[in-house]
């Protein structure tokens, strides 16, 4: 605080030097260049001396750290407002004072420097003649200054209708007192909430005697249950606050983010009027707009009894700014069935939905449990043979291969001295079975033999018409993926099956899904166009249509692979939809660890799931899918 003090001091200083003229010329002058020095050490934090530029050292001294320290001041600077008028005995100085004030800005007034005057005029005699109205004209023996911070009410993150993703709801901060812990303690609130109780004595013993050491945040409808039992816990404190909150403590939580009490690093990201006793934004939308979301706090300065501290008038009042709601393009109920698909999964899941008309990320989820890295959008994965969409459509620009040719699916194949398998379950293919029907069956060796088919950069080229490795602006972090320009006929035939260098994110795979139902491929958006918050447009935000037939004809494999494919329990009633599965290889371990994959659209709704450590598409990724699918409201 010091340091910034002095380098606004400094600047100020700087400033009227340039503009006060010649000191020393008469009294006026030498009063000036008094109150200047007692000002210059106050603005710049240096209370002792500038106490002692005054004829009361100790009183000044002891106020001027009172009132900074009780109005929390960063920082001070001071204007000379006129020249100082002076009679026989003692000058005054008018002055302009402004503080700044911790979490709620600036403070501007105007005092009266009294300056006393030697009796020989001498310049280095003329002392600041102190009293409590130095510091405020209304101040005095028998009062002090007070504060009074007050915030507006967190707004909410909206859905593409204006819905509330997110409220304002009480919760309920669990925490012990070190001194006041016995042993039964840890023992006791491991069985009420199910905490970590050598964490917890690790917490404790670092703490001081008479800390706040936080254990858990309820919601309300938690803590009640257990209310009871854990006040009679010996230790336990209880704070309640309010937090914006999303419906339920694992909903969303990848993208729309939390808050908490601030830290060292977010109390930076949440701007000069957050305050370390604030709740902010910690990850996700909610540390993104955090300062939209927060408004600007508002406060008080008040005179108060010096004995009582019973208010005597307000100095100084600025209201709160409430915060501005953030719309987002997410539909609650599609999101609402992204939750519940990921949430029922055993392993890791991410699933992304997005409208393949428009681009707009309709639902993000992550799961099961609180998931708060988000995966979904910053997710960086081989894709497996949900790549195979790009691979086929590079083949057919190429005009390398045609659907309905014949082809051949071995177990295994070699594309220049280097094998590639199957799937370890796969189905051979009929006799007479076609390229299309490798496609839906996800034959890997129908595909990489045609390897030599394509040039270098014609995957990367294919993949960038699609969107893929552009420049995505969501005012969070999203990879749109990565597809370099393959080196040799090995590495293309991998890249092909999405292995090798290739890597996507869940969000990337959706938009190639979207791009096959759409026909043209776009950007995804998550602020609406002409909101406060919208992006600006991402480089390579939208690309050129498909060409007609190659559209069609992914979209006919994607159906393929429904109707007599890998995605077989994606056959539902109703509208088609369209799928590709994808298990995709990320080690060398023999046999190899996967993740599974399933992208696809039904309807004007584009997906993508991806299941960590997941054995197959079909295995794990399609009952997610399903369960979405099944979940989704009509559109």
């Amino acid at each position: 605080m010091r340091s910034a003090r002095l380098l606004a001091a400094t600047v100020v200083l700087g400033m009227l030097t340039a503009c006060t003229g010649t000191f020393g010329e008469g009294p006026e002058d030498s009063a000036a260049d008094a109150a200047r020095g007692f000002l210059d050490r106050w603005s710049a934090g240096q209370v002792a001396r500038a106490a002692r530029a005054t004829d009361s050292p100790q009183r000044a001294g002891e106020l001027l750290a009172d009132v900074d320290a009780g109005l929390q001041i960063r920082s001070t600077t001071y204007e000379l407002t006129g020249e100082a008028t002076c009679g026989e005995q003692r000058c005054r100085q008018p002055v302009r004072l402004t503080h700044t004030l911790a979490g709620m800005g600036e403070w501007s007034y105007r005092v009266t420097v009294p300056v006393d005057r030697p009796a020989d005029d001498r310049a280095d005699g003329f002392t600041v003649a102190w009293s409590p109205q130095v510091v405020h004209p209304r101040l005095s023996a028998d009062t002090r200054l007070s504060r009074e911070r007050e915030l507006p009410p967190r707004a909410s993150i909206l859905d593409r209708d204006g819905r509330p993703l997110t409220r304002n709801g009480e919760v309920s901060r669990v925490g012990v007192v070190p001194r006041k812990v016995q042993p039964q303690t840890y023992d006791r609130l491991q069985q009420l909430l199910d905490i970590d109780p050598a964490g917890l004595r690790d917490s404790v013993g670092a703490a001081e005697p008479d800390w706040f050491v936080p254990v858990i945040t309820l919601r309300a409808a938690d803590y009640r249950p257990v209310a009871d039992e854990l006040l009679q816990v010996p230790g336990v404190a209880v704070d309640s606050d309010v937090w914006s909150l999303p419906p339920t403590s694992t909903w969303g939580r990848a993208l729309l983010g939390s808050v908490a009490p601030a830290t060292a690093e977010t109390l930076e990201a949440a701007g000069p009027l957050a305050s370390s006793a604030d709740v902010v934004g910690t990850s996700g939308l909610q540390l993104a707009f955090q300062r939209q979301l927060a408004g600007r706090p508002g406060g008080s300065v008040l005179l108060v009894d010096g004995e009582s501290g019973a208010t005597v008038d307000t100095l100084h009042r600025t209201r709160p700014e409430r915060g501005e709601p953030l719309r987002t393009t997410l539909d609650r109920d599609t999101q609402a069935s992204a939750e519940e698909a990921v949430q029922a999964a055993r392993k890791l899941t991410a699933l992304v939905a997005v409208d393949s008309s428009t681009g707009d990320i309709l639902a993000s989820a992550v799961g099961p449990g609180i998931q708060s890295y988000n995966t979904a959008f910053v997710g960086r994965y081989p894709p497996g043979s949900t790549f195979k969409v790009l691979a086929t459509a590079a083949l057919l620009e190429e005009q390398a291969v045609q659907l309905e040719e014949p082809a051949l699916c071995p177990p295994t194949t070699t594309v220049q001295g280097k094998s590639f398998k199957n799937y370890d379950d796969f189905e051979p293919l009929p006799a007479n079975g076609t390229f299309a029907d490798a496609f839906a069956a996800s034959c890997n060796t129908a595909i990489v033999s045609r390897a030599d088919e394509l040039g270098d950069g014609a995957l990367h080229d294919m993949a960038a018409r699609f969107g893929v490795g552009v420049d995505w602006d969501l005012g969070v972090d999203a990879f749109s993926g990565s597809v370099p320009t393959t080196s040799s006929e090995v590495d293309r035939a991998a890249a092909m099956i999405g292995q090798g260098k290739v890597l996507m994110s869940p969000l990337a795979m959706a938009m190639v899904a979207a791009a096959v139902d759409s026909g043209r491929p776009k950007a995804p958006t998550l602020l609406p166009e002409g909101s406060s918050a919208s992006a600006e447009p991402a480089s390579g935000a939208s690309s050129e249509p498909l060409p007609d037939s190659l559209a069609r004809s992914l979209r006919s494999l994607m159906r393929l692979v429904v109707t007599q494919g890998t995605a077989s329990v994606l056959d539902l009633p109703g509208e088609p939809v369209h799928a590709k599965t994808g298990t995709a290889e990320f080690d060398s371990d023999d046999p190899s660890r996967t993740h599974a994959w399933m992208i696809g659209f039904r309807g004007d709704v584009a997906f993508a799931v991806l299941v960590e450590n997941g054995a197959s598409g079909s295995e794990d990724a399609a009952p997610v899918v399903r369960t979405f699918l099944e979940g989704l409201p009509a559109r």
